[in-house]
């Protein structure tokens, strides 16, 4: 329980503190809902079963291009970005951002806390090679 309400705080801060970004989540890779900073006039629920499914394909697609293992998806709208990337093996994190962000080191020292310490697929530390790899 409050490892929910750390990461929902740490969540909360990011949005908050980079104004490039308007809302966030950690989903499951199953699609269920772990904390959510979306506004109360989006479905959440909704936006974890399509980021799972989003980054379902996109894992399949590396997969068959021989591209290695997912690391981000990038989905770019009239209105801004939707950012999917890889938190850990079990949970993905969401982020929507104004139409052009500024994905440099402050978003990244804000993205830390949720990108989880711990071997990668290919034994690399996860939460450095995230960082360097998405800025």
């Amino acid at each position: 329980m409050d490892d929910l309400k750390s990461l929902k705080r740490d969540l909360k801060r990011l949005v908050k503190s980079n104004p490039d970004v308007e809302a966030g989540a950690i989903v499951s890779i199953e699609g269920s809902l772990i904390v959510s900073v979306f506004p109360e006039v989006i479905d959440d629920t909704k936006i974890a079963a399509m980021t799972a499914a989003i980054f379902s394909l996109g894992e399949r697609g590396v997969l068959e291009v021989v591209r290695g293992n997912l690391k981000r998806i990038m989905i770019e709208g009239d209105n801004g970005l939707i950012l999917i990337m890889v938190a850990d093996k079990n949970r993905i994190l969401v982020l929507s951002t104004t139409r052009y962000p500024r994905l440099g080191a402050g978003l990244g020292a804000g993205l830390s806390p949720f990108l989880f310490p711990g071997p990668d697929l290919d034994g690399e530390d996860a939460t450095e090679l995230r960082l360097s790899e998405f800025f």
